[in-house]
C-alpha cells in the first residue's frame, strides 16, 4: 500500500464520500411561499374567467337561445266581448263596446259623448285669442310630440344591390320605428318591415343621437311589421335615463273629429310631424286568419308615409298603413288601429311562434246566418295555397262553426282561439257545407303551422 492511501485511512478521509449540501429554507417559509404562490395563480385564473364570461356569455346565450333576466313583454287591453260580433253587421261604424271580456264597461261613443256634456258651462266674458294663443296651443301640441319622441328611434338598414353593370353595391333604406318594450335584456322595437327586407346591418339612432346595433328578431308579412331587438348592454346607463318605451293606448272607442298627431315619418322624412283629426271609423281589413280595425285621418296621404298616430295624451292609437286600406280610402291618411293588433306586437316582440291555420275569412251578417241555417260562423272567402285549411279539405265557401267545441262569432274570436294553440297542434273544427242546394256539417281535423 502506498504511503499516501495509508495516511488517508489512517485520518479516516476519504475524497469520494465528501458531498455538497445545499442551504436549506426553514420550513414555514417554504410552505408560506407555496400558499403565496397559490394565491397569486387563483387570482390569474379568476380573472381571466371573468373576462372569458364576459366576452363569451352573450354570444352563447344567444346562440342557445337563453336570456337571463328576460321578461315577457305585455300589452294589456279592454277588447269589447266579440260574443254578438257575430250576428251583428260587419260594416257598421259603431262597434259594440258596451263590455269587456272581464265584464269591465268601457262606454259607447254615445255615451261619453253625453257624459262630456252633462256639465254646463257659463260663459260671462268673452275673450279674444290672438296669434300668442295660437301659438301656445301649437306649443302644447310640440310638448305632447317631444315626450313621445323620446320613444320614437331613426332606423338606418344597409342592403346589398346590383347595378345595370352587374357591379355590386351597398345602399342604405332609412326609416323610423318606436320602442315598445324592456325586457330587462334588450330594447325592443317595432317598425315597417318593407325597409327591413334583406338587411345586413341596423343601425338604430335614439333621440339623444346614442347610435347602437340592431338585429331582426321576427317579422308579421300581413301587417308589414317588423320587430328589432338592441341589446341594453350597447347603451350606456346614463343615457337610458330618458329612453323609454312608448304608451300602448285603445282605439275601441275613438270619436270622429278627435285631434291626432301623426309621428315617425308621416310624410316620407324621417323625425316628420303633422296634425289632424279623426275623420272616419269602423273600415276593417281581413287578413289572414284575423280581422283588423282601420281608421282615417285629414292628414295628407304620401305613398313612402309611416309612422304612428298618437291622441293628446301622448298614447299611440294607431300605426299608419300603405297597404291594409279600402280602394275607396287609397288616397286617405289610413291607421291600423291599436288594439286589435296588441296581441300580435306581443307574439312579435316576444320573439313567438305564430300559428298558421290559412283562410281569409268574413264576419257573417245575420241575415246571411239565417240564410245558411246557422246560429253563428264565419265565412271562408279564400283558402291559401299549401295551407293547414287546404290540407284539412276546407273550400272556399265554408262556414267554420266551432273549433275544439267552441263557437266562433267572428274572425277576431276565431284568432284568438287559435293562437291559444302551438304550431302542430290538432285541432277539431266544424264547418257548414252547402253542396247541391243541401247543408251538410262536416267535421275536420286541422294541424296548425308555424307562420312564416
Amino acid at each position: 500500500m502506498s504511503d499516501v492511501n495509508k495516511n488517508k485511512e489512517e485520518n479516516g478521509f476519504s475524497f469520494i464520500q465528501e458531498q455538497i449540501v445545499p442551504y436549506k429554507k426553514s420550513r414555514w417559509k417554504r410552505m408560506l411561499f407555496s400558499f403565496l404562490w397559490t394565491i397569486i395563480l387563483a387570482g390569474v385564473f379568476g380573472l381571466v374567467a371573468i373576462i372569458v364570461f364576459t366576452v363569451m356569455a352573450p354570444p352563447i346565450n344567444s346562440w342557445l337561445g337563453k336570456a337571463q333576466d328576460k321578461k315577457t313583454v305585455e300589452f294589456p287591453s279592454e277588447e269589447p266581448e266579440d260574443s254578438n260580433l257575430g250576428n251583428s253587421n260587419p260594416d257598421s261604424t259603431e262597434p259594440d263596446n258596451n263590455s269587456t271580456p272581464n265584464g269591465v264597461g268601457i262606454g259607447t261613443q254615445e255615451e261619453e259623448e253625453t257624459s262630456e256634456q252633462t256639465e254646463t258651462v257659463i260663459i260671462e266674458n268673452t275673450i279674444k285669442a290672438d296669434i300668442e294663443d295660437l301659438n301656445s296651443m301649437y306649443g302644447e301640441l310640440r310638448a305632447i310630440a317631444s315626450e313621445v319622441n323620446k320613444s320614437m328611434v331613426t332606423i338606418t338598414s344597409i342592403v346589398n344591390g346590383v347595378d345595370w353593370f352587374n357591379n355590386e353595391y351597398e345602399a342604405e333604406k332609412v326609416s323610423t320605428g318606436f320602442i315598445v318594450g324592456n325586457n330587462g335584456q334588450d330594447l325592443l322595437i317595432l317598425v315597417n318591415s318593407d325597409r327591413m327586407e334583406d338587411a345586413k346591418d341596423i343601425q338604430i339612432t335614439f333621440y339623444n343621437s346614442i347610435k347602437a346595433k340592431g338585429r331582426l328578431q321576427s317579422v308579421d308579412y300581413d301587417l308589414k311589421l317588423a320587430a328589432i331587438a338592441v341589446s341594453l348592454e350597447e347603451i350606456p346607463d346614463i343615457d337610458r335615463t330618458e329612453i323609454r318605451p312608448a304608451t300602448l293606448g285603445e282605439s275601441y272607442s275613438l270619436i270622429i273629429g278627435t285631434p291626432v298627431i301623426a309621428m315617425g315619418s308621416p310624410n316620407g322624412y324621417a323625425g316628420s310631424m303633422e296634425f289632424g283629426t279623426i275623420t272616419s271609423k269602423g273600415a276593417q281589413a281581413y287578413i289572414t286568419d284575423n280581422r283588423i280595425d282601420l281608421f282615417t285621418t285629414n292628414i295628407t296621404d304620401y305613398d313612402n308615409g309611416y309612422g304612428i298616430i298618437i291622441n293628446l295624451r301622448g298614447e299611440i292609437i294607431g300605426i299608419i298603413t300603405q297597404t291594409l286600406m279600402e280602394e275607396s280610402y287609397e288616397e286617405v291618411n289610413t291607421a291600423i288601429g291599436i288594439s286589435r293588433i296588441k296581441n300580435i306586437i306581443a307574439t312579435l316582440v316576444n320573439n313567438k311562434e305564430q300559428v298558421y291555420f290559412g283562410i281569409k275569412g268574413l264576419d257573417m251578417t245575420e241575415e246571411s246566418l239565417k240564410s245558411a241555417e246557422v246560429d253563428n260562423g264565419v265565412s271562408v272567402r279564400e283558402v291559401e295555397a299549401d295551407s293547414p285549411a287546404l290540407k284539412a279539405g276546407i273550400q272556399s265557401g265554408d262556414i267554420i262553426m266551432t273549433v275544439n267545441e267552441t263557437p266562433i262569432n267572428s274572425m277576431n274570436s276565431f284568432y284568438a282561439i287559435i293562437s291559444g294553440y302551438q304550431p302542430k297542434t290538432e285541432i277539431e273544427v266544424v264547418i257548414r257545407r252547402n253542396a247541391q242546394n243541401e247543408n251538410k256539417d262536416i267535421n275536420v281535423t286541422v294541424i296548425l303551422e308555424k307562420k312564416k
